[in-house]
């Protein structure tokens, strides 16, 4: 993973997957404020870290593709 600013980039055959709960994004993304979770406004936003998200294959399976 390289981190530019606020902006993160994962390796080449990789994406991103937001570990609290589990949705897949791209290989790049800009970091900023979360405010809904599953579609649910949080009381509290919070703001995006680099180790909020692991690198995963692109080919990982997951519930929402299975």
């Amino acid at each position: 993973m390289k981190q530019t600013d606020n902006m993160i980039k994962a390796e080449p055959g990789k994406c991103f997957r937001r570990k609290i709960d589990g949705v897949v994004f791209g290989d790049e993304i800009y970091l900023g404020t979360t405010y809904y979770l599953d579609g649910i406004k949080l009381e509290k936003p919070i703001q995006e870290r680099p180790d909020d998200f692991e690198e995963i294959d692109i080919g990982v399976k997951t519930e929402e593709n299975n």
